[in-house]
């Protein structure tokens, strides 16, 4: 996909002027990647775009709270995954014997400003760890998981094998769960990050 030449630009235009215009245009950009990491996740198409349109709704309601972003892409599918592990954990979702996922009747949006700026400090920890790592692990592991790139994908990318993308993978893993075993919530958000 085409990148975006003045995201930052855009940012700027959305927290500080309220811009529904450059907010429009990075929707346009993120919804279907986020929407794609969703239906990965939930395997229902319901869902998924329910996270995906909350996860915009919550960017947009507390965009002034949210301070400076590096990678808005990251940031996002984050964003979504923790409001994925929200909903696992405050009992909003029920998982039934085939493995599917029907959003709760009784679902409602909960999330607040607090729960914002936990998100913002959890994300800026999980990303410092993810830039610890070594530079060709953090590349594979970042296109892996929020880039959705397949080991295969990686493998040809790199000119490696996929065995050698695997082990890059397995190697990043190990080291943030090590880095944030002392943090249940971020070892959380980190295993629904990984997986």
């Amino acid at each position: 996909m085409k990148a975006i030449v003045n995201e930052q630009l855009l940012l700027r235009k959305i927290q500080e002027e309220d811009d529904d215009a450059s907010f429009r245009v990075l929707f346009d950009r993120y919804w279907e990647i986020l929407f794609a990491h969703a239906l990965k996740k939930t395997r229902s198409q319901d869902l998924a775009m329910d996270l995906a349109q909350e996860t915009f709704i919550n960017f947009w309601k507390y965009r002034k709270r949210i301070g400076e972003i590096n990678n808005l892409q990251n940031y996002l599918v984050t964003m979504l995954k923790y409001q994925f592990f929200k909903w696992i954990d405050q009992d909003k979702i029920i998982f039934d014997a085939l493995d599917s996922i029907q959003p709760n009747s009784s679902y409602s949006d909960s999330i607040d400003g607090f729960k914002i700026m936990e998100f913002n400090e959890l994300y800026t920890f999980l990303m410092d760890r993810i830039e610890e790592l070594p530079m060709r692990s953090r590349q594979i592991f970042i296109q892996n998981r929020f880039e959705n790139k397949t080991v295969k994908e990686l493998a040809e990318t790199y000119c490696i094998t996929e065995s050698t993308v695997r082990n890059h993978l397995s190697q990043a893993n190990s080291k943030l769960q090590a880095q944030l075993e002392n943090n249940l919530i971020a070892v959380a958000l980190l295993s629904i990050v990984i997986t």
